[in-house]
C-alpha cells in the first residue's frame, strides 16, 4: 500500500506540474497557458522522499507531453511511458510485459480540471541546482478537499522541484526535485514500446499503483 500511495502520488504531482489548463485570476493566466508543458527536450535524476522512503529514476522529457521514468522501488523495477498525444501511458516491467492504461485513469489524484484549481501563485525567484527558477504554489480541490503543491519551474518550464502536501499528518508530504538535468535531444525510441513487448494479463495489480 505503501508503494502504491507513493508512485500514484508522484505521479499525480508531475501531471499537476505539466499539465495544469486553468487560470485561478487575471494575473496567473499568462503563466499558466505557458505552464502546460515543458518547451524542450531534456533529462536528469529524479529524486523522490515520501513517506520516510527515497526513490531515484532517470527521466527523460521530449515535447509536447512525452515522458519516460526508469525506476526501482521497493525492490521492483519498472518504467513508465506517458503519451499526452495518444492519451496511454505504458508501464513496462522486466522482461517486456506492459499494462497500458488511459491518462485518466492515473491522472485523478492530481491533473486538475480547470474548474479544480482555486489558487495559483508565483512566490519569487530561487535557484535549485545551478538552474534559475520561479516558485509557485497550486491549489486544487479533489474530492472537496484541496490539494495543495509548490513548484520550482525553469525559464523552459521544466518542473525541477515539488513539494505536494497529501494530508494533514505529520510526513504527509511527498517531495522531489531533479538532479543533474541536462537540456538535450532524445531518442524517440525511449517513448515507444520496446519490441517484442506483450501485455501482461491481470493488469489490474499495476494500474493500482496509480489509484
Amino acid at each position: 500500500m505503501l508503494m502504491q500511495k507513493t508512485w500514484g502520488v508522484a505521479l499525480a504531482g508531475l501531471a499537476l506540474a505539466t499539465s495544469a489548463t486553468a487560470a485561478a485570476d487575471d494575473s496567473s493566466e499568462g503563466a499558466l497557458e505557458k505552464w502546460r508543458k515543458p518547451t524542450v527536450a531534456h533529462q536528469g535524476i529524479r529524486v523522490m522522499n515520501a513517506a520516510g522512503h527515497r526513490a531515484e529514476s532517470v527521466y527523460h522529457y521530449a515535447p509536447p507531453g512525452k515522458m519516460h521514468e526508469e525506476t526501482t522501488m521497493e525492490g521492483m523495477s519498472l518504467s513508465i511511458i506517458v503519451r499526452e498525444d495518444l492519451g496511454l501511458i505504458w508501464t513496462v516491467l522486466p522482461g517486456g510485459m506492459y499494462v497500458e492504461m488511459d491518462i485518466g485513469e492515473a491522472g485523478d489524484r492530481g491533473a486538475p480540471s480547470a474548474e479544480d484549481i482555486v489558487e495559483f501563485e508565483a512566490l519569487g525567484e530561487e535557484e535549485i541546482d545551478g538552474w534559475p527558477t520561479t516558485r509557485y504554489r497550486v491549489v486544487s480541490m479533489e474530492d472537496g478537499e484541496p490539494l495543495a503543491g509548490e513548484f520550482w519551474v525553469t525559464e523552459h518550464w521544466i518542473p525541477v522541484r515539488m513539494e505536494l502536501e497529501v494530508g494533514d499528518g505529520p510526513g504527509e508530504t511527498v517531495e522531489w526535485e531533479i538532479r543533474d538535468l541536462r537540456i538535450t535531444a532524445q531518442d524517440p525510441a525511449l517513448f515507444e514500446l520496446p519490441d517484442g513487448a506483450t501485455p501482461m494479463p491481470g493488469g489490474a495489480m499495476i494500474k493500482g499503483l496509480f489509484n
